[in-house]
């Protein structure tokens, strides 16, 4: 599913840059994947300096013979990963190709960004891929669920008391 959207309407309807900075301190990634807050530029100046997002997202069913089981949480976080890699690689891709395409634009991941096993920001040294790391959505402050909502119709379902969800949704995008 792909919708652009004026920022002159996205930002005040889904950009809310303290609430998902906070929600990103939460985050066991927060400070530890250049991907990730905190950074060292205002991350206001990088919507300001474009005039609309394309969203691109993307659903991802999950099959009944997994919903039908109970999992641990760490299990729950290992087949999501499983059902969600190749989708997301395709979807960024997709925004890679699309940002060379169009001067002047940024690709924004669907969730945050995993080329390296473990971060080289862990070790305190530049990114090792900064030609294919990407900030989320979220990670610039951007309520995902909201604009799933607001420009798709579409809800995120979450995994609850150990069941896999009917479906993921991906939501990626490029400003422009």
């Amino acid at each position: 599913m792909i919708t652009e959207v004026s920022l002159e309407r996205f930002i005040p309807e889904c950009l809310d840059i303290p609430r998902f900075f906070a929600l990103c301190e939460q985050c066991p990634n927060f400070g530890k994947r250049w991907s990730c807050p905190p950074y060292g530029f205002e991350v206001k100046k990088i919507w300001d300096s474009h005039t609309s997002i394309l969203l691109y997202a993307d659903k991802v069913s999950v099959p009944e013979e997994l919903r039908s089981n109970r999992y641990s949480q760490d299990e729950i976080n290992r087949i999501s990963k499983e059902l969600l890699k190749p989708v997301k690689d395709r979807m960024t891709a997709f925004l890679l190709k699309t940002e060379a395409e169009t001067p002047g634009s940024i690709a924004l991941s669907a969730g945050s960004c995993d080329i390296c096993g473990v971060c080289s920001k862990k070790k305190g040294t530049p990114c090792l891929h900064p030609e294919r790391m990407r900030y989320s959505i979220e990670a610039l402050g951007g309520n995902v669920e909201r604009a799933l909502d607001l420009y798709f119709g579409e809800k995120i379902i979450w995994a609850e008391d150990g069941c896999l969800p009917e479906y993921y949704i991906l939501l990626g995008g490029l400003l422009k």
